[in-house]
């Protein structure tokens, strides 16, 4: 039996949808309520916050999994990434004010000590560090779109769909960053062990991502 991870929220729907394209069993996945764990022909799904995504594949609870590359990075966790499906496409992004915007026009020297609120840590001051940049953080868990607002911060660094809770709250992206999208992805030892089984299941992703299966059952 080989283990899945799937994040829960958003990007769960494209995951099954991905998952339904490829062949494999979703019908539990459909009608998961509040389990956290189905199994399902010759499959496990574990389904876990996204953050813990990562965690699950790397200290072996699960054989693969589907996540976000933003999450994969903000880990730091070292995973063999198989491929890119192409869905749940966003970007990671800085994203202020208008009077924040002139600042980056400026140049490294305007931006020092800039507060910047995020769900991010690692990537964002690795992000900012890679510009120059010593920046001032301000961890926060959701709604990072309010902090400038509330004076707690100067921009924020988040990922960006549609711009629209952006707009709604008086930001715009200054600079994007990181284009993001789901990846299959999966332990290290899991595919030292466990190949033979995991290469029918990335030939039947791949398969369906080139065909791009969803948007014909769109």
């Amino acid at each position: 039996m080989l283990t899945f991870a799937l994040p829960t929220g958003r990007s769960f729907g494209e995951c099954v949808k991905i998952l339904e394209c490829s062949g494999l069993p979703v019908s539990g996945l459909k009608d998961a309520g509040r389990s956290l764990v189905i199994e399902e022909g010759a499959f496990r799904y574990i389904l876990s916050k996204p953050s813990d995504v990562p965690a699950m594949v790397y200290y072996g609870a699960a054989d693969l999994a589907l996540a976000g590359n933003d999450v994969i990075e903000e880990a730091g966790i070292a995973l063999a990434e198989l491929l890119d499906t192409g869905l749940g496409r966003c970007r990671m992004a800085v994203a202020g004010t208008s009077e924040i915007a002139e600042k980056f026009r400026g140049g490294a020297q305007r931006l020092m000590g800039l507060k910047v609120a995020t769900k991010y840590a690692r990537l964002a001051e690795r992000t900012f560090a890679g510009w120059g940049v010593q920046i001032k953080l301000l961890k926060l868990n959701g709604s990072v779109e309010l902090a400038p607002a509330l004076g707690l911060a100067d921009c924020i660094f988040d990922v960006v769909q549609t711009g629209k809770t952006l707009e709604a709250n008086g930001l715009s992206v200054i600079k994007e960053t990181l284009p993001v999208s789901l990846r299959l992805v999966a332990g290290v030892s899991s595919i030292q062990l466990r190949w033979n089984s995991i290469f029918g299941v990335v030939g039947a992703v791949n398969s369906a991502v080139e065909a791009k299966k969803w948007k014909q059952e769109s």
